[in-house]
């Protein structure tokens, strides 16, 4: 059991590796950016490559270790060192390839037709090592599917939905899975170790060792230890949703609004980014320019896993609150039904968490967009309250604006106008018939 959990913990650390192996190429030297990479029969190279590519493909000799993010790999050729790749499609070691060194891969799909010399550490939906495939050591996996036609030396290790073995394993399997399958005519040199709630399928003379089943559950201590962690991991899920409604509310509430408004084009665009991202973060990794803005969106994809599902449990909250608790109401409640549906249901629960991650995602993008065109088109060109004349008022002077608006509807006062030029008023009319002439000596 030591050794297992020191197995995994360098699984682990490999993980690590192979996350910042873009990272590292980037600043590496002798780095190569191009669309198609390929090392032809007759051109062999003799140093490490550090590859970022659309596709890559090995048919001579790399003496060296070979780092590549690449959509699909093929290697028929040799590498002395070891491999590392991170890619988007099909990593192939073809019959007749060899890797002299250790293999470490993360991909949807790795197939090992070749000859792997050292390990075999694979991340992936589907790793198979087929009927001409050779690991002379160890076989280390944590993913979907896992099938062995071919030799394993050594130990085979990981967690794993399923794993298949009709094949040869030279020493002995320890892993923790759904379905394991040992049909007749494969050989397992050592113990068959397992933890799963289901039944494994091993026909009998297949394993030279001990076939032992391990509990799937821990212990009660262990337990109560998880049970905590799960609810303080609900708390900070609760926290870590408040917190991006509260410091981004207008984009929030318009993400919630897209998804409770438009839910099938939230759902499409949500597909559309998921899907569309990490061909988008490859296809700018490949250049050397593009590498910033890749290294941006991949962080964004990271922390879409955590925080894209928050509009679409807040619209599910919302609409089981016909809109009476607000967005934060709405959120809470949808969030306790949701995390509540994910351990209830263990099965679906994947499925359910994957629908709230891109509906989410979707009310994002849709929400943000929306922001964006609100603040850039929807904000009058002047304030509410300011007043609008449409002809200029006599006696303004610019580029003294009017006091107020009551100002604009003061009556304009003449400039004044000397004594000596005034005109002589003409004397009123006396109402008591008097001419107003009295006392004046030349009337008299």
């Amino acid at each position: 059991m030591k050794r297992s959990r020191s197995r995994f913990g360098a699984a682990a650390l490999f993980a690590v590796l192979i996350a910042t192996g873009p990272a590292i190429a980037a600043i590496a030297p002798s780095i190569v950016t191009t669309d198609l990479f390929i090392v032809g029969e007759d051109e062999p190279v003799a140093e490490d490559v550090y590859v970022a590519a659309t596709s890559g493909r090995v048919d001579g000799v790399i003496d060296g270790d070979l780092v590549i993010a690449a959509g699909d790999l093929t290697i028929t050729g040799t590498v002395t060192g070891d491999v590392i790749s991170l890619t988007s499609g099909v990593v192939h070691l073809e019959p007749g390839g060899v890797v002299e060194g250790s293999f470490r891969a993360v991909g949807p799909q790795i197939q090992i037709d070749g000859d792997v010399r050292g390990d075999l550490f694979a991340t992936g939906i589907a790793v198979a090592v087929g009927s001409t495939g050779t690991v002379e050591r160890d076989v280390i996996m944590f993913g979907g599917t896992l099938a062995i036609d071919g030799t394993v030396g050594r130990d085979v290790r990981g967690r794993m939905v399923s794993t298949d073995v009709s094949g040869s394993v030279g020493r002995d399997i320890d892993i923790a899975v759904e379905r394991l399958s040992i049909p007749s005519g494969a050989t397992v040199g050592g113990d068959v170790l397992y933890r799963s709630v289901n039944g494994a399928d091993i026909a009998s003379g297949t394993v030279d060792g001990q076939i032992v089943v391990l509990p799937a559950q821990s212990n009660f201590v262990f337990g109560v230890i998880l049970a905590l962690a799960n609810f303080i991991g609900f708390l900070a899920f609760i926290v870590a949703g408040i917190a991006p409604l509260w410091l981004f509310r207008g984009t929030g509430e318009a993400a919630i609004g897209a998804i409770r408004h438009n839910p099938l084009k939230s759902f499409l665009v949500g597909l559309g980014a998921m899907v569309g991202g990490p061909v988008l973060i490859l296809l700018l990794a490949v250049t050397l320019v593009g590498l910033p803005l890749a290294a941006v969106l991949f962080i964004a994809m990271l922390l879409a896993f955590a925080f894209g599902p928050i509009p679409a449990v807040g619209a599910a909250g919302e609409l089981l609150l016909r809109r009476k608790g607000g967005i934060f109401g709405g959120f809470v409640v949808g969030a306790v039904l949701w995390r509540l549906g994910i351990w209830l249901i263990p099965i679906l629960g994947a499925l359910l968490y994957l629908i709230g991650l891109i509906w989410g995602v979707g009310g994002w993008v849709l929400g943000g967009w929306r922001t964006r065109a609100a603040r850039t088109t929807g904000t009058p060109p002047v304030p509410g309250t300011a007043t609008v004349v449409e002809e200029i008022p006599d006696g303004w002077e610019y580029p003294l604006p009017p006091a107020s608006p009551s100002v604009l509807a003061r009556p304009v006062v003449e400039p004044a106008v000397p004594e000596a030029e005034k005109a002589p008023e003409a004397p009123e009319d006396d109402p008591d018939g008097d001419s107003g002439d009295e006392g004046d000596p030349a009337t008299e």
